[in-house]
């Protein structure tokens, strides 16, 4: 009798341990943002939705951003305002140049 409840509770023990849930993976690794300054003019990067931040070289003082969806972004300015992006075009208050991003999946 003993054995029959030990192999039982080896063989839940194995059906547990090879329906553990897989590691979590992004479905979009990355997010293009378009940054928009006045007489139209733009530029773009992208963005990994890791939630790192990362640089912006471009000294375009932007004053509004497009984020096509698949993440939620946050851009900081050059004078310190930090802004939410998530999907679709979002007005700054305040128009700058933008220092850096982060992007995180939905």
């Amino acid at each position: 009798m003993r054995s029959t409840i030990l192999a039982t509770v080896v063989a839940s023990l194995a059906v547990f341990t090879s329906a553990a849930p897989a590691e979590d993976k992004r479905q979009i690794e990355s997010v293009s943002l378009t940054f928009y300054g006045a007489n139209g003019q733009k530029y773009s990067q992208t963005f990994s939705t890791d939630g790192e931040s990362t640089d912006v070289d471009n000294s375009l003082v932007v004053d509004s951003v497009y984020n096509p969806g698949g993440a939620i972004c946050s851009v900081s300015g050059v004078e310190g305002d930090v802004y939410s992006v998530p999907i679709n075009t979002h007005k700054l208050d305040k128009p700058q140049a933008i220092k850096s991003a982060s992007c995180h999946h939905l």
